[in-house]
């Protein structure tokens, strides 16, 4: 069913009906039978008993019209209303039943059967089972109480048949109304369900364009802007790179942070599990907030357990480190003067096993107590100055929270009043043997490479992109061709070998994976096996997996860092070499 379709079937009566509209029409269609059936009460009064009777009839009517119009001018008391007609039609039933000239005949039990549907679709479930144990019970105790009512008549058979009739009438329009009601609103519930299914699909492809459409433009101003820097411009023109530089960082944090909040809200953001040197991410997140704190005039002190030293544990290193940047980089935001403190330490270890708590400190603004209940939620901060003093988004903090629920753990707080703040979460960290990060820090101790032997193709559509990359290649002495399209390469790739294509996903003509594809294909075994590095702008939670299953061999995100890229090529042209 379409969307449209489905939205139309959603206004029809049964299924956009609430349940107090519901209830209203319910009992309106109840009281109005007791009119007509007061209607025959009073006829055969009348006409059969010259009058005797009359008032009993006129009296049901009357109070029948009266509930009605009643309802339908304040229907908040609709439940009151309920009970009253619950409690009428079940002394009606004992009336009935306890009665020497009616008993338990076919009205009596019509009338159970309405007490049972009024107050379970009226009331609940509680009253409904209350009410119905009360009514029923009526066709038990005739059999062991010996009072009976007298005075009521019966009515001659025809009477007493549309009477049966009527009932039996309002009793089957209950059952199809409220089944319609029912049913109708289960498949209201179905379709919003596809419209909500659809919404957050529509949501991840908007997030996931604008992703793209943003990141790709900041690759050029972040990398121009650090070029710009490292030439030798004078302490103003550095200075206002430097804001230019910050500011482009600034909205990339805030661009991750969106798309990670959306994607851990949605389940789809996991984590990773690879060996890595927890020295070696320490020491360099220390090193960052070091410098960030002194702009601020701020002290930073770190400290790591002599039991961590040298370790290499299994883990996710990059979600990591986003958890200890936000929290460091809070504290250096809303600590005015004073120290900010990094402390990692062994809580217990059990063989290869460790509990490792991480722990950063401030002697900040702190947070209240009942602001503590709140600083974990999305776009929330302290208070609203806050916001207005320090800036930000708030996500930060909730972004924390869910990583180290992911990790297994719980972030916990510490903080009074203009006292401090401190954030600490432990985490349970297998130690692996593997020595990772010394073949880098060997790389870097030999080095920066000579990359001019290395023959490059970029493909690149963004003109801002090409001319970033193009003076990043000037630089590190690097002649590279330039392709705008898929169909580009190709071409080139006929005229020319390449040692590395860097490739962008997105592309007009024919993107990235569609020319990679392609490639694969070629009869030229050097030509079908260059090496291919994608560059994409995309956060798809699939990227990596399209990236490998299209025959690429490596990814940059957009923005890159250049450290990230020539750490890269360098190991292309090792691999060359060898």
């Amino acid at each position: 069913m379409k969307i449209q379709q489905a939205a139309q079937y959603i206004n029809k009566w049964s299924g956009s009906e609430t349940l107090l509209n519901a209830q209203l029409k319910l009992f309106t269609l109840m009281l109005s039978a007791n009119v007509l059936k007061g209607g025959i009460y009073l006829y055969d009064a009348i006409y059969r008993h010259g009058g005797e009777g009359s008032g009993r009839a006129v009296r049901l009517m009357v109070t029948s019209v009266v509930i009605i119009f009643v309802l339908r001018k304040f229907p908040k008391i609709i439940q009151w209303g309920i009970h009253y007609a619950v409690l009428a039609t079940i002394a009606h039933v004992y009336y009935r039943a306890f009665n020497k000239s009616v008993g338990l005949d076919a009205v009596t039990m019509q009338a159970i059967i309405m007490v049972i549907i009024s107050a379970f679709y009226g009331l609940g479930k509680k009253w409904g089972t209350v009410y119905t144990l009360i009514a029923a019970a009526s066709t038990l105790l005739i059999h062991y109480i010996k009072f009976r009512f007298t005075g009521l008549i019966p009515l001659p058979q025809h009477l007493n048949d549309i009477y049966i009739a009527v009932n039996w009438v309002v009793i089957l329009i209950s059952h199809l109304y409220f089944h319609g009601v029912l049913y109708g609103n289960l498949k209201a519930s179905k379709i919003l369900s596809l419209q909500l299914a659809e919404a957050a699909q529509a949501k991840t492809n908007f997030l996931s364009t604008m992703s793209h459409e943003l990141r790709t433009p900041l690759n050029s101003v972040i990398g121009i802007a650090g070029l710009l820097i490292s030439d030798d411009a004078n302490s103003k023109q550095k200075e206002q790179l430097d804001v230019l530089k910050f500011s482009a960082e600034g909205l990339l944090t805030l661009i991750n942070d969106i798309l990670d909040i959306n994607k851990l809200d949605a389940g789809k953001l996991e984590l990773e599990s690879t060996p890595f040197s927890l020295t070696l991410l320490l020491n360099g997140i220390g090193r960052g907030m070091e410098f960030k704190a002194h702009e601020q005039g701020l002290k930073f002190k770190f400290f790591m357990d002599e039991k961590l030293k040298d370790k290499s544990f299994q883990g996710d290193p990059s979600r990591l480190s986003q958890v200890l940047y936000n929290l460091i980089g809070n504290a250096v935001k809303f600590t005015e003067q004073g120290e900010v403190s990094l402390i990692t330490e062994v809580m217990n270890q059990d063989g290869s096993n460790y509990i490792i708590r991480f722990k950063v400190t401030d002697t900040g603004i702190g947070i209240s107590e009942e602001q503590q209940k709140l600083v974990f939620d999305p776009f929330q901060q302290a208070t609203a100055s806050t916001t207005r003093k320090f800036g930000g988004t708030g996500l930060g903090l909730a972004i924390v929270k869910q990583l180290v629920e992911m990790f297994g753990s719980e972030i916990k707080l510490k903080s009074k009043i203009g006292d401090g703040t401190c954030f600490y979460f432990d985490l349970s960290m297998q130690q692996v043997e593997q020595k990772v990060g010394d073949e880098l820090s060997e790389t870097r101790d030999q080095g920066e490479k000579n990359l001019s032997s290395l023959r490059i193709l970029l493909a690149e559509d963004n003109m801002m992109n090409i001319y970033f990359m193009k003076q990043l290649f000037k630089r590190w002495n690097i002649s590279a061709d330039i392709a705008e399209n898929g169909t580009e390469v190709l071409e080139m790739l006929k005229d020319a070998d390449y040692d590395l294509i860097l490739m962008d996903m997105h592309m007009p003509v024919m993107d990235g994976m569609q020319a990679t594809e392609q490639i694969r294909k070629l009869a030229d075994p050097s030509k079908a096996g260059v090496h291919i590095i994608a560059l994409t702008a995309s956060v798809s939670d699939q990227i990596q997996k399209r990236v490998i299953s299209c025959g690429m061999n490596d990814y940059l995100h957009k923005p890159f860092q250049l450290d990230e890229l020539r750490a890269k090529l360098e190991a292309r042209l090792y691999s060359n070499a060898y």
